[in-house]
């Protein structure tokens, strides 16, 4: 059988005090399990603050990012974060003879909008003028349309884009109230002119099925959906999959086969079972990469190295049986 492609989903613990030097150890982590698809590590911001940092309308201030005005795109690309530490690790790949694709993670619109709305800024209240509310559709429109560039750009460097979607299970919006409009943001602001098949979404904790079948896999030009399945509250995941909602839309499964966040981490047999879970579930052709259930920014270095170790066995003991 021809390999599983084995991803990460995007942060890693910092390895070193400075950057660059920690998202260099970081790749050769990666390379040293054989991953396939190479994360730079997220080593600089969390989630939202690389974007309030960049967009206009949004600002980063002291550990809070909150909205100042309008939410407009970039006014400059180049100096974008993300994409200096692309490069890096481009240039890094390329210096060491190692083919790889590089994976970047966009924070999606509900999520940034919703966490930005929702934050009191350092000043005292909040601050979301223009916007009427919290469930103004502008909101999230505007932060869809400011997020297209960033995205549109990576994928012309050659880049696999991941949306990072934790408000979706997080519930920051009713999506049975709103689906009509939810899908309405992604399709036609996020990612009109990406290519599916380098395009995916990421939504960690555990999933309704409802959410799945009534608003994701109406994301046109998403071809990827990536979801946990090891954890704690996410092993019910499992039963919200099935081969026919996945080939109806022509769509992939991102596969988390193993969490950090679990206080006894899955050994390699753990990892193999719940592989073939996901198998049975929806076929091997309809998975398309093997990850962890989420980021590992949160848990030591040692844990994340285990974290990858576990699975790259795990994944080789399913191959081997098959």
């Amino acid at each position: 059988m021809n390999q599983l492609t084995r991803a990460v989903v995007g942060s890693f613990p910092s390895f070193d005090n400075d950057i660059e030097t920690s998202i260099l150890q970081i790749i050769d982590l990666q390379l040293k399990y054989g991953i396939d698809v190479i994360s730079p590590g997220e080593q600089r911001h969390d989630m939202i603050a690389y974007f309030s940092e960049v967009l206009p309308g949004l600002k980063h201030e002291g550990n809070k990012s909150y909205i100042t005005g309008r939410i407009k795109p970039p006014e400059d690309l180049i100096t974008f974060e993300k994409f200096k530490d692309f490069e890096l690790v481009k240039n890094y790949l390329d210096r060491s003879g190692k083919a790889g694709k590089i994976k970047v993670t966009i924070t999606g619109p509900i999520t940034l909008g919703f966490t930005c709305a929702a934050t009191l800024n350092p000043h005292g209240g909040i601050s979301i003028e223009p916007y009427k509310n919290i469930i103004d559709a502008n909101l999230y429109s505007d932060v869809s349309n400011a997020l297209q560039p960033i995205a549109n750009e990576f994928q012309k460097k050659g880049a696999l884009v991941q949306i990072d979607e934790p408000g979706f299970s997080a519930g920051y919006l009713n999506f049975i109230k709103f689906r009509k409009e939810i899908i309405q943001w992604i399709n036609e602001y996020l990612t009109p002119d990406l290519n599916p098949e380098d395009t995916l979404m990421h939504c960690c904790g555990r999933l309704p099925k409802q959410l799945l079948e009534d608003v994701l896999v109406k994301f046109e030009n998403i071809g990827t959906f990536s979801f946990a399945f090891d954890g704690d509250i996410e092993k019910e995941n499992i039963n919200i999959i099935s081969r026919k909602v996945f080939e109806d839309y022509g769509k992939k499964l991102g596969f988390g086969c193993i969490s950090g966040a679990n206080a006894v981490l899955s050994d390699s047999e753990t990892v193999k079972s719940n592989i073939a879970a996901a198998v049975e579930k929806v076929g091997l052709d309809n998975i398309k990469f093997i990850h962890p259930d989420c980021g590992l920014k949160v848990i030591s270095t040692e844990k994340a190295e285990m974290v990858l170790k576990n699975m790259v066995e795990g994944t080789k003991l399913f191959e081997d049986t098959r």
